[in-house]
């Protein structure tokens, strides 16, 4: 790649602005004619006041560290940069910033120090900070600095393998508490599916899969109407999880972490009348035959998801809150004032099992850590647990939810 393609660093007009574009090819063409697609993204320049966008020669940046990884990997370190490429457009000026070769250190840590004002986690900037250390690099691979080389990366030894050590020297923000609750107790599980399957039926079968089998949202979403099937014990739903790519047309695009085969625990026949229901009720009508779909019939974005979810958690909280007694209201004000989304039901499910589980391990197999096949021995430790957790929620389901459920209804 010639420099001359990533020195320029364009125009101080305000007009332009760099972009993460996302983009699908076609990668693999297989004997029956089939084509495997893969997004990509990329970094573009935006010319703002025509709306219009080029691919910038510095995608070869995410390229060259992250091409061959997931879309997700390479959104977030494209999004890292091209905030970080903004911020020196905005003070090009002011940096004396005619091209890359002009970027030192200090503008790095101008920029780290720019996120903690803006009030960010201290993660982000420490991700942030990651991110800068690669593109610096990068830059002096390409020969395209002047103000450093390679005696600022430090090769060192860690507990995961080598890296190298970050040159910036930013302020780091004060460390907060944690204002994210990753689940709430089981118990409270029915209750929520109930409240689901009044307010957003759509994904009341998806959060049963969550909370009874670990799913997240990418791969609930990914799954076909076809794949389901049934474990000879208990009658366990099994689902192959895999990346279907339903919706080309979107940018908001779902990306399974790992492929594999997954359980998920059917509880007092709940998961068989919700898969049941689920299966007449929501059809799709174009060619994905996807399990999940949206009002139009088309597969289900995570998007929509969480527009159903959040509707379903806002009455649950005023459900608790309104008519709960003093320790619903408790649970739905806490609940109100922490952070919280459809990875609480994983949180759950892995609480559900550690009251349990007598090794990590039963843990880990349950929630898709590993394969469900990849080791039998730990297939009679399964069984042990689903009967745990089916007795735990034997009562529940009569006795706990007409409390709440039949002093007002939650359908809207």
């Amino acid at each position: 790649m010639s420099n001359n393609n990533i020195l320029l660093f364009e125009s101080k007009s305000s007009s332009f602005k760099f972009i993460a574009i996302p983009i699908w090819i076609d990668y693999l063409f297989l004997n029956n004619g089939e084509v495997k697609k893969k997004q990509l993204t990329l970094i573009g320049l935006k010319n703002t006041n025509l709306n219009v966008h080029v691919i910038h020669p510095l995608s070869q940046f995410i390229m060259h560290y992250w091409g061959s990884r997931k879309y997700n990997t390479q959104r977030k370190y494209s999004n890292n940069i091209v905030k970080f490429l903004n911020y020196l457009l905005e003070n090009q000026g002011q940096f004396q910033i005619e091209s890359l070769q002009d970027l030192k250190i200090v503008h790095g840590d101008k920029y780290l120090n720019s996120l903690t004002v803006e009030g960010v986690r201290r993660d982000t900037v420490r991700n942030a900070e990651r991110t800068l250390v690669y593109f610096y690099k990068w830059l002096v691979k390409e020969e395209c600095s002047i103000h450093f080389d390679t005696n600022k990366f430090e090769k060192k030894q860690g507990q995961y393998g080598y890296y190298y050590e970050s040159p910036f020297r930013p302020i780091y923000p004060e460390k907060k508490p944690n204002k994210v609750e990753h689940a709430f107790p089981p118990s409270y599980i029915p209750l929520f599916l109930e409240v689901a399957i009044a307010v957003a039926k759509p994904i009341a079968l998806g959060i049963y899969l969550q909370f009874f089998g670990g799913l997240r949202i990418s791969e609930v979403i990914n799954l076909r109407r076809t794949q389901v099937t049934r474990s000879m014990n208990k009658g366990d739903f099994v689902f192959k999880v895999d990346n279907q790519h339903f919706r080309t047309d979107i940018k908001d695009h779902a990306s399974v972490k790992k492929v594999r085969t997954q359980r998920v625990f059917q509880i007092e026949d709940w998961g068989n009348i919700l898969l049941n229901d689920h299966l007449k009720i929501f059809k799709p009508i174009d060619q994905t035959n996807a399990l999940f779909v949206n009002q139009d019939g088309k597969a289900m974005s995570q998007r929509s998801y969480r527009q159903y979810f959040e509707k379903a958690k806002h009455k649950f909280i005023e459900l608790l809150i309104s008519h709960g007694d003093s320790e619903q209201k408790l649970l739905g004000q806490h609940l109100k004032y922490m952070k919280w989304s459809t990875h609480i039901g994983r949180g759950t499910f892995t609480n559900l099992l550690a009251e349990y589980a007598e090794n990590p391990y039963e843990i880990s197999q349950p929630r898709g850590d590993s394969s469900i096949n990849s080791s039998l021995t730990y297939m009679n430790s399964t069984e042990r647990l689903h009967k745990k957790i089916e007795e735990k929620f034997s009562n529940l389901h009569e006795h706990y939810i007409p409390k709440l459920i039949d002093r007002e209804g939650v359908h809207e």
